[in-house]
């Protein structure tokens, strides 16, 4: 059945059925004309829903005196965020890609990044690596014309090193080489960010993830990652950040944005990672004051962050 199109004023319509008032209408229409209805209302609103009175009128319905302009507010919020994160998480994928060539490289050649003897290849994974290299050579073959001296390098040499091969690597190629890696291979890296080796697979795993999900504009600020953040016995942060603990494990800090900052925490070094917080904190500040303390207060416990999330930049 195709869905009806809903012009703008009947989109206002909408609006005000969910109790959501106006602090500038026209303003609104413009704002739904660019941004459209579902990005910022239907991903957005949940944070001022009033579960009480949806229930009532069987539609979700949001606190009386909720404005538009709130929801819009931390619907830029989540863009930011979203550019806050790419940004950082950009960083990390640099330094990891330089890693994994100067480790690899070292031990077994600039290009011999093909030998499946170089790996870690099981009769579980060996589709993975053939997977791998397949979708290597497709991003190559899209993208060598942008680099005009990785370009050249193929001309002469008839083949990348892998230091340059790792620029045209995606996140995910990057996440999997390192997965398809001798265990030994895994912990000289992974030591190098002082990092256990297994944690480091699903570091790469979860920031992948945000990286991808920071890239195509979705909604992050409130999300539940299917991968969990590994304690191991190593619970230091959420410790001193004194999260709660709900049904044996810790009720934030593990598969939502604040396991994120955490991650981001073992990656970044020194003022790197304060200057993050410090961007963070800024654009948490802005959505603090257009809200009221009661929406405030929920945005804060929809992302799972601690009000004393700060206190990171100092441990």
């Amino acid at each position: 059945m195709e869905i009806e199109y809903k012009t703008i004023d009947e989109q206002i319509e909408e609006i005000k059925k969910k109790n959501i008032i106006f602090k500038d209408e026209e303003n609104a229409k413009d704002i739904l004309l660019k941004e459209n209805y579902y990005n910022v209302i239907t991903a957005y609103k949940d944070i001022f829903i009033n579960i009480k009175m949806s229930k009532n009128n069987g539609t979700e319905t949001c606190d009386s005196e909720t404005y538009f302009e709130e929801i819009y507010e931390v619907y830029n919020f989540d863009r930011e965020l979203r550019n806050l994160m790419f940004k950082y998480i950009s960083i990390i994928e640099n330094n990891i890609k330089s890693c994994i060539s100067n480790v690899f490289s070292e031990k077994y050649g600039t290009i011999n990044y093909l030998k499946p003897e170089n790996f870690n290849i099981t009769s579980k994974n060996k589709y993975l690596f053939e997977e791998l290299m397949s979708r290597i050579k497709s991003n190559v073959s899209r993208n060598i014309n942008n680099y005009d001296d990785i370009k050249q390098c193929k001309k002469e040499n008839n083949t990348i090193p892998l230091w340059m091969l790792t620029t045209l690597m995606t996140f995910g190629n990057m996440t999997n080489f390192y997965n398809l890696l001798k265990i030994e291979d895994k912990k000289e890296i992974a030591m190098l960010f002082q990092i256990n080796y297994r944690d480091m697979n699903i570091f790469l795993k979860i920031l992948n993830i945000i990286r991808n999900i920071s890239a195509h504009g979705t909604v992050l600020f409130n999300i539940k990652i299917d991968i969990k953040y590994p304690l191991r016995g190593d619970s230091y942060y959420h410790e001193k950040l004194k999260i709660p603990i709900e049904n044996n494990t810790y009720a934030n800090g593990i598969n939502d944005l604040l396991a994120v900052i955490i991650i981001l925490k073992r990656f970044l070094q020194g003022k790197r990672y304060i200057k993050f917080i410090h961007e963070l904190e800024e654009i948490i500040n802005d959505v603090k004051e257009e809200l009221d303390s009661k929406s405030f207060e929920n945005f804060m416990e929809e992302m799972g962050i601690p009000l004393n999330y700060t206190e990171l930049k100092e441990l």
